[in-house]
């Protein structure tokens, strides 16, 4: 009878590729979004206020807008609803702040950059996030308005499905904007509070002094440094409204090189991270 030493075997298990690594992240942070109760009351009350005023002015358009013919230029009106700008701002910045931040603060940035996940695979799981729910009050309500002015008979078919095209274009352009400029300002500090606020600064520090200086000096161009009024130049044209300040191709031109000039700096931002790969 011999006695020998017993042998043991590891069972290797394969890790996962990058195409499951990412689907993991971008609904991982997108069941955590839909159980925080700011992400959800933002949501609720951005869509239901920028879709029920939109639907009471459809209704009583003879009231609210004397004179005002039922083409496609009145879609400009719920395209140009200031609440719009307010809780995509508000999305922005309960949701996107922190999406990079909390990540540079507790470490997980390196644990996320390691191998198979490369950087571009990261920022555009982060953009997936945000996305979506910022698009939620950018797109979702402007869809809804024309469809449900159709279906009351209120306006044609014709000009409703154009509507419906034209405020798919605009609010994902606006989304894009606001979730490439976001994830910037989320991966320039560490405190989502100041990346919170650095989106607040943006949307209100650039809209309201350019609406000040404009009018007060009469310079429209000034305007162009708004992000708000460069949307609503394109929406004038998209719709055909009248009183449009702003040439619509140079507005149209800011907010896509400022989308991809806030995306590239996030990348290089993110190449600037040291990471553990192994």
């Amino acid at each position: 009878m011999s006695i020998s030493l017993p042998t043991y075997t590891r069972r290797e298990m394969p890790l996962l590729g990058r195409r499951h690594r990412l689907r993991a992240i971008i609904v991982t942070g997108l069941r955590r979004e839909f159980k925080r109760p700011a992400t959800l009351v933002a949501t609720a009350v951005g869509v239901g206020l920028v879709l029920v005023s939109s639907i009471v002015i459809v209704l009583f358009l003879g009231a609210f807008l004397p004179g005002q013919t039922r083409d496609l230029s009145f879609f400009f009106v719920p395209a140009s609803n200031g609440a719009i700008l307010f809780f995509v701002t508000l999305m922005a910045s309960v949701v996107g702040s922190a999406l990079i931040a909390d990540d540079l603060n507790s470490m997980a940035l390196t644990l996320y950059l390691s191998r198979p996940i490369t950087h571009a695979d990261y920022l555009i799981a982060k953009a997936a996030i945000l996305a979506p729910l910022i698009s939620m009050i950018a797109v979702l309500p402007l869809v809804l308005t024309p469809f449900v002015a159709a279906l009351l008979g209120l306006f044609a078919w014709t000009i409703a499905l154009e509507a419906i095209g034209l405020s798919v274009l605009l609010g994902l352009l606006f989304t894009a904007f606001y979730t490439s400029v976001t994830l910037l300002l989320s991966s320039l500090t560490t405190r989502k509070s100041y990346a919170a606020a650095g989106v607040f600064a943006v949307t209100f520090g650039l809209t309201i002094p350019a609406d000040i200086l404009a009018s007060s000096i009469g310079n429209s161009a000034l305007l162009y440094v708004s992000p708000w009024e460069d949307y609503l130049a394109l929406a004038r044209a998209a719709f055909g409204a009248s009183g449009n300040q702003l040439d619509w191709p140079w507005a149209l031109a800011i907010l896509l090189v400022a989308t991809v000039v806030a995306s590239l700096f996030t990348y290089l931002r993110m190449k600037a991270v040291e990471v553990v790969s192994g």
